[in-house]
Formats: structure tokens, sequence, C-alpha cells
């Protein structure tokens, strides 16, 4: 008897688990197939018109361009036309909005946009005689260098707001509170717990640029996560963003560097057979005053 009911009741759990599986079954090839004769009605143009292209969305969003693409309401693109601002070395100072390369076709002064594929894809390039592309000295206010501007404008007003409360108010008096006191303490916290403990003693002189570049960054970033205007801009993804506070901060730790900074760098503190008769820690360190910051 306990043989049989060993036998009945996993064959009872099975028919059970059929009769709840099998209509399931039955639904999910249903949809499947509807699915394949719906596949099958549909011409590769129309899948590829229906295709979304991630790549395309999120690249546009955070690339640089000649206008700032705010929202598509239906058909319409709403944009927010930047200043071009260019010299051809064979037509001189050219000065528009971007709006006028779309009002004519693409092209307006004998400049456009280079298409997808151009070894200047997306940059504004005029043609010579020979037909061949050929970029002009460009100083226009695209979306990165806008968002740059507008970025900076905002760090200085928050930070001399700042500074202004600080200047009305007598030594010793209340500490503040709202954001006032939080940015007391943020500039306080970055300026003892990261600046003051890496420097060392020394670490004043380095502060005001340490602090700048920390909150530069910092504000660039967060208005780029933004998704909207003004922010979402890709403004510290730019090379030439990093390339410059790159340059700053070597200049700024070569040039006031310390006799201590300098003596690490020529004479670090390793075993002597490492530095004489071949210099070889010496000369790994003089290589990376240049490799980290261009890093």
């Amino acid at each position: 008897m306990k043989q049989l009911h060993n036998i009945v009741a996993p064959l009872i759990l099975f028919c059970l688990m059929a009769a709840i599986g099998f209509p399931v079954l039955a639904q999910e090839q249903e949809g499947e197939a509807v699915a394949q004769q719906t596949q099958d009605e549909i011409t590769p143009k129309e899948e590829q018109e229906n295709t979304v292209d991630v790549k395309e969305i999120v690249f546009g969003h955070i690339g640089d361009s000649y206008e700032w693409h705010i929202t598509t309401w239906g058909n319409t693109h709403i944009t927010i036309p930047l200043p071009v601002i260019v010299y051809s070395s064979t037509s001189g100072w050219h000065t528009f909005l971007s709006s006028r390369l779309e009002e004519n076709g693409g092209t307006y002064e004998g400049f456009s946009i280079a298409p997808a594929g151009s070894k200047y894809e997306g940059k504004l390039v005029e043609y010579d005689a020979a037909g061949e592309q050929v970029r002009p000295w460009d100083i226009s206010i695209t979306k990165v260098t806008f968002a740059l501007l507008f970025n900076s404008v905002l760090l200085l007003v928050i930070v001399l707001s700042v500074a202004h409360w600080y200047r009305k108010r007598p030594q010793g008096a209340k500490a503040p509170g709202g954001f006032i006191g939080f940015m007391e303490m943020f500039i306080m916290m970055v300026n003892d717990d990261i600046i003051k403990s890496c420097v060392g003693p020394n670490y004043r002189k380095f502060a005001p640029y340490l602090l700048t570049a920390f909150f530069f960054i910092f504000i660039n970033n967060m208005m780029g996560l933004i998704p909207f205007f003004p922010g979402g801009a890709n403004v510290t993804g730019n090379i030439a963003i990093t390339m410059v506070l790159a340059v700053c901060t070597f200049l700024a730790v070569n040039i006031f560097g310390t006799k201590h900074y300098w003596k690490d760098i020529f004479w670090p503190d390793v075993p002597w057979w490492l530095k004489v008769p071949v210099p070889m820690m010496p000369f790994i360190e003089f290589f990376g005053i240049f490799t980290k910051p261009f890093a």
C-alpha cells in the first residue's frame, strides 16, 4: 500500500501540473504564431523605420552640436540656435545663427555640417576648388561651450553668494544654516579631509586652485546629469576641458612644488641600487611628471 501511495501521489501531482501548464503552453505557442505572422507581414523598410536607434539617441543627447535640442513636440523639434563664428582663409569672418543652416537646406554662406562618415563628421566645413572638405577656424559657441559658460557663471554665483554672506557677518557670529551652512560644510570637508590630508602642511598654497577645480568639475558633472535644458551637456567628457585642467594642474604642481617634492622626484626614498649607477627610479618618477596629467 505504501508503494502504491508513492506511485499515485507523484502521478496526481504530474497530472495537475500538466493541466495547468498545457493551456499556458498553448497560449504561448499561439502568441508566438501571431507574432511570427505579424513579423512576416512587416516589410524590412517598415522594420527599419520602427527600430529605435539607442546609440543615436544617447550620443545625440550628450554630443556637441551647433544647436541645443530641447525636446520634440509631435513632428516639431524645439531647439535653441547657437551663434556660429568661423574664419575662412578665402572669405574671412562669418557670424550667423545655426538656424540659418536648416533654413537654407543645410548650407549657408558656403558652410555646411560634415555628414556621417566624413573625417570632420558633425563639424562645420567648407569646400575648396577641388571639392575637398576644409575646416575653417571655428570658435563657435557650441552646446558644450554654452554649457561651460553657463555652469561657470552658476559656480560664480554660488561661491560669491556664500562669500557675500560671510562678508556681512562679524567674526564669531552664529553658524549659518540652510544653503550657506551646507556649502560651508561641503567646502570644509573638501579642504580638511581631502586637500589638507593629501598635500600636507603647505596645503594653503594649493587650496584655492584645488577647491576651484573640485567645484568646477562637480558643478559640470551634476549639470550633466540633468536630462533637460540647461543640463545634459557632456562638458567634462570633452577632451579640451580635461586637457586644460591637466595643463593647469601640471603647471601648478611643478611651478609651486617644494624642495621635498623635487627630492622625491630625483632622489626618491628607495634602495640605493635603484638610483645608482643606473638612475632607474629617478627616471620613472621624472617620466611620471608628464604621464600623470596626460592620463
